[in-house]
């Protein structure tokens, strides 16, 4: 019963956190064939931002802050963590579009040619 509500919960927070979450809203946008050219850069601006927010969460946490205050600390490291991963990810993509976008141009052209001489 327990194990159950447990994962009903965390199925609903997923499918929240994945809708609404700014961090994830970004990074799903530069998984599409438009934004994965912008991958390194949005991965280098959102490392800034997060890391900028936790050093700020943690400096007021060790000036008194509520101690619900870690719980922004924990989340913007983990988007720093998620940040950071999207930079080569995009990188790899990025060649793997471009490669394969070679290859189509290589291939139309060598069809042309053939069409091109047999006529």
């Amino acid at each position: 019963m327990l194990f159950a509500a447990s994962w009903s919960l965390s199925s609903r927070l997923y499918g929240l956190f994945r809708s609404y979450a700014p961090s994830n809203i970004i990074i799903r946008r530069v998984h599409t064939r438009s934004g994965i050219k912008w991958g390194p850069l949005v991965g280098l601006v959102g490392v800034a931002v997060y890391a900028t927010i936790m050093a700020v969460a943690v400096t007021l946490l060790h000036h008194g802050a509520p101690g619900w205050i870690n719980l922004i600390v924990l989340i913007a490291f983990w988007d720093t963590i998620k940040f950071a991963f999207l930079i080569p990810t995009s990188i790899v993509r990025l060649l793997r579009v471009c490669h394969q976008e070679r290859a189509i141009t290589r291939d139309y052209l060598r069809e042309a040619k053939v069409t091109a001489t047999s006529v």
